[in-house]
């Protein structure tokens, strides 16, 4: 049964019904939203409180319902009272009944006054910030020499669009600089501080003296606006073998000086990279060349510098135009760059360790190709160009140089990611008409390029966007494949996006070689 504000408005009663028959109440004026009620007793060596509220959040039963306690002074609670029990995305549902309410109340409370596990949740500095703003911070904490018990300046940049707070090393150059101080309080376990009264007493006594004296210097009174005094506070600690930080922005002057928690936005290279996925160790040590810039090629580069390859040289004689963009990983800003730097300019947006190199050149004899390929640990073919690829294929096979190739066909109803690498791969040069590789068969003219664009040496290719995209995560998975020498894939994936009459094309779907 669905209403306006939850979905199972059933399973809500009955939970309702149950917190009343367990002594709770609704409070007035809440529409039966807030319930409050005694203590759990697992509750009771934490704080002095004697009653605790539970909100039912809109979104019943996939939200889970907020526990109110006051008093508490433990990880994972904010100075409101507000208990921090389960993750938003949650999928246990296990406060749908008081039972699993109540279990998960106790284990909360046996894991505060034991210590937290660190597969649990954990802490949120600037969640429980008493005050925050949903503004990011950008910072280095190497660059600006933060280390363990130490304390220094900075100054930063406030940016209206979008709105952002940058961070950088040195005292302030301009009138219009923030003033900043970071301090690292080396290691405590304790929860993070929830306002700036505990901020300080984290600090030894002359660190502590320091930041009163910046504060009392304050000139004006509102956030993000150069005061004269202090306007930012970097609060460090080391959390799990890393370090932990509060970004604040200072509000008021004088005796009525407040902090309000900004969205910390680490920039350094080590936070980067965790989300380039778990190949990245062996990936950034990896070298690639790889020859075609334009949709397929562009938003593998991209993937695979995302994903750690330390570097990357790129071959491409052509420039960006208008219609490109389309389908390409740059944008129009980059319209009339040649697509090599176009490409090394979205790398350099995007994962800034991958090294890039660009040649605007068409190479095409063996000593060209030889040149580029020199030194590289896997060679990468994008361009569709049937002639190059066996070019690349033979001088590949010469220099004993894994080769991946990736081309769309039929307008780009059919992506084919071929691999020359191991002693047992057919050369791609050698697999015409040999089993198990299927020859794909052309189609009609119109179906790959439907019209030319204005110039008759350019027809449009009507390859989707969407089929660039997964042919370029095909190759890409490839690439990474071969390079951490895990070799999962085939020599030869072929994947159907859309059928075509001619068998085995004539389904959906990855076709599976036989041997």
């Amino acid at each position: 049964m669905v209403g306006e504000d939850h979905f199972h408005l059933d399973s809500l009663r009955e939970f309702t019904e149950d917190l009343a028959t367990t002594g709770f109440d609704p409070i007035e004026g809440s529409d039966n939203q807030r319930w409050r009620g005694p203590i759990h007793e697992a509750f009771v060596s934490l704080t002095d409180a004697e009653t605790m509220d539970v909100v039912i959040r809109s979104g019943w039963p996939f939200i889970s319902p907020a526990i109110i306690v006051d008093g508490l002074n433990t990880n994972h609670s904010t100075l409101g009272g507000y208990v921090c029990m389960w993750h938003d995305d949650d999928p246990s549902l296990e406060w749908t009944t008081l039972g699993g309410l109540f279990s998960r109340i106790e284990e909360w409370c046996e894991n505060a006054k034991n210590g937290w596990r660190d597969d649990q949740l954990d802490q949120d500095a600037y969640l429980n910030f008493h005050n925050k703003y949903a503004l990011v911070a950008t910072f280095d904490l190497s660059e600006l020499g933060v280390h363990k018990g130490g304390w220094g300046e900075f100054h930063a940049v406030m940016n209206q669009s979008p709105a952002r707070v940058d961070i950088s090393a040195g005292h302030r150059r301009s009138a219009n600089h923030l003033r900043g101080l970071w301090f690292h309080a080396g290691k405590f376990d304790g929860p993070p501080p929830r306002q700036l009264s505990e901020v300080a007493a984290h600090l030894p006594r002359q660190q502590r003296k320091s930041l009163q004296r910046a504060l009392s210097a304050r000139r004006g009174s509102n956030p993000l606006v150069a005061s004269g005094g202090v306007d930012l506070i970097l609060f460090c600690w080391d959390r799990h073998a890393r370090t932990d930080l509060l970004a604040l922005t200072c509000t008021g002057k004088d005796n009525g000086v407040e902090a309000v928690a900004l969205q910390p936005g680490p920039r350094d290279e080590d936070s980067l990279i965790l989300r380039a996925g778990p190949d990245a160790p062996i990936l950034r040590a990896r070298t690639a060349v790889m020859f075609g810039a334009g949709a397929l090629g562009g938003h593998t580069a991209a993937i695979l510098a995302e994903s750690g390859i330390g570097s990357l040289e790129i071959v491409d004689p052509d420039v960006l135009l208008p219609g490109n963009v389309v389908r390409h990983v740059a944008d129009h800003s980059y319209v009339g760059y040649p697509k090599i730097q176009a490409v090394q300019m979205v790398i350099r947006n995007h994962a800034p360790w991958t090294k890039v190199a660009g040649y605007q050149e068409r190479a095409r004899t063996p000593k060209q190709i030889r040149e580029r390929i020199s030194g590289t640990d896997i060679i990468i073919d994008t361009t569709g160009n049937e002639a190059l690829t066996n070019s690349l294929a033979m001088v590949a096979q010469e220099a004993e140089v894994p080769l991946i190739a990736g081309a769309l066909y039929r307008g780009g109803f059919i992506g084919r990611v071929q691999r020359q690498a191991l002693p047992s791969d057919t050369p791609i040069h050698q697999r015409e008409d040999r089993a198990p590789y299927p020859l794909i068969p052309p189609g009609e003219e119109r179906e790959d390029f439907p019209t030319s664009q204005l110039g008759c040496s350019a027809p449009v290719n009507n390859t989707p966007p969407s089929a660039v995209l997964a042919c370029a995560s095909l190759l890409a998975q490839v690439i990474i494949d071969t390079l951490t020498g895990r070799y999962e894939f085939d020599d030869e994936t072929i994947d159907v996006y859309r059928a075509v009459a001619a068998p085995p094309f004539n389904h959906v779907g990855r076709f599976i070689q036989c041997p």
